[in-house]
């Protein structure tokens, strides 16, 4: 038992994890040639989804649209092109884009710049943009930037998952295509903890949210599920104390590397779970059955 008397959460599933990539999961062996693939949240070069879109860059993919409330810098987008022609991959095509997810019309919008870009293809799509308030208590925050952190994670996924859903059911059936939606929540779902109390609850939300969309719209071709990217010193965890930025053990690469290798194959048991990108994804694989048979990596409560 802890110091709280709450008991210690158990955070990882698999006995190896990683904290930067490891050759089971490089996109140099996977093969995502023809795919398009949108990504939000990718303004930061050391953030999350500057490493996925690099990573699919890296795996072949042919289209890759990297989108955030902030703008994508064009040094991000010869970066990713830069990735792929080093991998031995054609060039892809980087659209770049700015979009506040939260706010429907913005989405909207996006939605008619990407489609028409992508010839209304859509393979996969990476919901990585997130918000997160800084530390204190409930009644010490700024109740608008609270709420934020909300309007972000769970309304902004809801916008994303309106626009872009159809396209990505509609190109599973005419392109064979992935049909994936890849929610990136957080480890700090599964705990509790002083501070922070809007974010961990928001991707809490997530979780439950993510395995009902699956269940709703699995038959139509859907494949949805959760990542936690691992505990990464981003920009987005720039309101966390500084001590504790300084502890988190973990490199992007972990987090864009294996969301490009789970979205390189179709594994339909993987609907509606949480994986965790520090995770060994071998090891994984291997404890499919236990996964299935169990019911397990989703949330449950025990009586």
């Amino acid at each position: 038992m802890s110091s709280t008397n709450r008991p210690i959460v158990r955070r990882d599933f698999t006995v190896k994890t990683h904290a930067t990539s490891y050759p089971f999961i490089s996109p140099l062996a996977q093969d995502l040639s023809g795919r398009h693939v949108l990504i939000t949240g990718a303004a930061w070069e050391d953030g999350v989804g500057c490493a996925t879109a690099t990573a699919f860059a890296r795996a072949g993919a042919s289209a890759i649209a990297v989108v955030d409330v902030h703008g994508v810098s064009d040094d991000i987008v010869s970066r990713v092109k830069a990735a792929a022609v080093t991998a031995g991959r054609p060039e892809p095509q980087v659209l770049s884009g700015r979009v506040d997810i939260s706010r429907w019309e913005s989405v909207a919008a996006l939605k008619e710049t990407v489609l028409d870009a992508f010839g209304h293809r859509l393979d996969v799509l990476v919901n990585n943009a997130a918000h997160q308030e800084p530390y204190s208590s409930i009644l010490d925050a700024d109740p608008d930037v609270y709420w934020k952190t909300w309007e972000v994670n769970v309304h902004g996924l809801f916008n994303m998952t309106r626009a872009f859903l159809p396209t990505l059911v509609d190109s599973r059936a005419k392109f064979d295509g992935q049909g994936i939606m890849i929610n990136v929540a957080s480890s700090g779902a599964l705990s509790v903890r002083k501070g922070g109390a809007s974010y961990r609850t928001s991707k809490l939300a997530v979780l439950r949210w993510t395995e009902a969309l699956n269940l709703e719209h699995g038959d139509d071709g859907l494949l949805a599920f959760c990542v936690n990217p691992g505990a990464i010193k981003t920009h987005m965890t720039i309101n966390e104390p500084e001590e504790l930025r300084n502890m988190l053990p973990h490199k992007p690469e972990i987090a864009g590397d294996t969301i490009a290798w789970l979205a390189a194959e179709r594994r339909e048991w993987m609907g509606g779970r949480y994986i965790s990108c520090p995770w060994d994804m071998e090891e994984l694989l291997g404890r499919k059955d236990e996964i299935v048979e169990g019911d397990k990596l989703k949330l449950n409560m025990a009586f």
